[in-house]
């Protein structure tokens, strides 16, 4: 008889544990690190949006469903740091960390939305060691009738 207590003493802890896990799992957590935002009360609204039709899609360029990149970096030496979001048929976008994590969509005035299609990948780096970082933004594919040469956008 005593042998058969013992015997079940483990499988009565580990449901034990189990319980008490499944249990401590359903309070309600208040320290977290990460909210959800609405891109557009905080001033980032973009969207790498493809469209296909009968003549471009994934079936006639192997590349439809690559691209899509960010880079983050602090451009302007203030401390914040902006982004910058590569799109495929649309402008690639930076936007300016204005603090408060509220952001302003520079990207026109800073010339910098891209002129070509197929914008894969994005990184900033100090590459002319002027003290400001520089965006480089790779092009990928062949794009009918598209010049695919990365972009470089350094200096002041």
């Amino acid at each position: 008889m005593k042998n058969a207590i013992f015997s079940k003493l483990p499988l009565t802890i580990a449901l034990c544990c189990m319980v008490m896990m499944l249990v401590s799992s359903c309070e309600e957590k208040t320290n977290t690190l990460f909210e959800i935002q609405d891109n557009r009360s905080i001033g980032m609204a973009f969207e790498n949006t493809l469209e296909f039709s009968n003549e471009f899609n994934v079936y006639t360029y192997r590349n439809f469903y690559n691209g899509g990149g960010v880079a983050i970096g602090d451009i302007n030496n203030d401390g914040w740091a902006d982004v910058y979001l590569t799109a495929n048929q649309k402008p690639n976008q930076l936007f300016l960390n204005k603090g408060g994590f509220t952001f302003e969509n520079i990207s026109e005035s800073a010339g910098i939305g891209g002129n070509r299609a197929w914008s894969t990948g994005v990184t900033m780096v100090d590459i002319n060691a002027d003290g400001y970082l520089d965006i480089y933004v790779c092009n990928s594919g062949d794009v009918s009738g598209d010049s695919k040469q990365n972009e470089d956008y350094g200096g002041h």
